[in-house]
């Protein structure tokens, strides 16, 4: 049954309990945060967090550990343990921060799931796979270019593969992401943004192939040419620096373009 929950859940579960205090402790959740933490399959983290922050939100989807954090944290007031599918969850209208080590199978969907929330995170913890990690990291990718105006991505710790039970067939890390203190562009503008940031990428194109859908040839190469920027250059050369200013050399913060 154990394996069986495992397949279904991919659930690596971290048995250190020196080393979830110390990277709690290291983690900017403090007695007066909200903390989301999903997956919490043992409780080990969950435990860790309720002994220093305000309230903790467990979210698990798996009925047997589920029912095993109502028995071990019954005790604990500021825990409150739901079961359900994190995808399906409704996420806290007030301000949080997420401490987790999700199921590395739907780790990307977590992540998307938190950051283009109308309300995310201010601060999250998540424990992924490292390649993943050094994707968002990179800068160079879709997903960084489309989240970098408002979150910052870095490692926070490098596991063994014998931090966790069962053990991995690949490597983990502790990935942070954290607002920015000060936004590159308002929040109001991240939908559009993103949609540029889809556009611009899509179809492995030239950036100025794929972004005549949305803006003139003309307006693109002006922009480009004020950039010292090739006509040629593909998404995966430009810097995050380099599509916040495109963007807005071809679009106003009412959301329309500059056409």
């Amino acid at each position: 049954m154990y394996k069986l929950r495992r397949a279904l859940f991919s659930q690596n579960f971290l048995h250190n309990h020196k080393l979830v205090s110390s990277l709690v402790g290291r983690s900017s959740v403090g007695k007066h945060d909200l903390v989301l933490e999903i997956g919490s399959g043992k409780g080990i983290i969950t435990f860790e967090l309720a002994q220093r922050v305000g309230h903790v939100i467990a979210v698990e989807i798996d009925a047997h550990w589920y029912q095993y954090l109502q028995e071990k944290l019954e005790n604990l007031s500021n825990v409150t343990v739901y079961r359900q599918d994190f995808l399906e969850f409704t996420l806290p209208r007030l301000p949080y921060k997420v401490f987790a080590n999700i199921p590395f199978a739907i780790e990307g969907k977590v992540v998307r799931k938190l950051l283009e929330d109308a309300n995310p995170p201010y601060d999250c913890y998540l424990v992924v796979m490292k390649e993943l990690a050094q994707r968002f990291c990179m800068g160079h990718t879709m997903f960084s270019a489309m989240h970098s105006p408002w979150f910052d991505f870095s490692i926070a710790h490098y596991f063994d593969r014998c931090d966790f039970t069962p053990m991995p067939n690949v490597d983990a890390v502790l990935l942070r992401i954290v607002q920015k203190s000060m936004l590159l562009l308002p929040w109001q503008e991240r939908k559009r943004y993103m949609r540029f940031i889809q556009t611009a990428f899509c179809d492995g194109q030239a950036v100025r192939h794929n972004l005549k859908r949305i803006v003139s040839l003309e307006k693109i190469d002006h922009a480009l040419h004020s950039m010292s920027l090739r006509r040629n250059i593909r998404p995966a050369d430009l810097t995050q620096e380099q599509w916040r200013r495109l963007y807005e050399a071809l679009y106003d913060f009412s959301g329309r373009s500059t056409d």
